[in-house]
């Protein structure tokens, strides 16, 4: 098991892609990249973007952190991702928040990796 959990708190654009079933229709359709072309059309370009960048962010930590490194990317508009916003008292997104404790609000890389050096540190889970 990871030894380090991060949660990543941020605004997902819901593409038909985390849906199997529309992605299994529309693939054997082959309309699927027509689709998913069409569909990133329809959201504004800075949240594209964001989401672009922090796709980035998530596959190098994946990368740098493989086997100690849980990561969580969770809508704050979701049933989880309100609590957590409640909890941690998360008002701007992204939220980055490592074993549910220290967190980073905003686009802070280096304050994120630090956290996550604190965590590793500190052999992970800590009670």
């Amino acid at each position: 098991m990871p030894a380090v959990r991060l949660d990543i708190l941020s605004l997902v654009p819901p593409l038909y892609r985390q849906c199997a079933h529309c992605e299994t229709l529309y693939g054997q359709a082959g309309i699927g990249d027509l689709v998913q072309s069409e569909m990133m059309g329809e959201y504004p370009t800075d949240l594209m973007d964001e989401h672009v960048r922090l796709s980035e962010w998530v596959r190098d930590w994946a990368t740098r952190y493989a086997g100690v490194l849980q990561i969580r990317v969770i809508d704050p508009h979701s049933g989880l991702g309100l609590w957590k916003s409640l909890r941690h008292g998360v008002r701007k997104y992204p939220a980055f928040i490592v074993n549910g404790r220290e967190k980073v609000t905003g686009w802070h890389r280096q304050q994120v990796y630090e956290m996550l050096s604190r965590a590793l540190a500190a052999g992970g889970r800590s009670a």
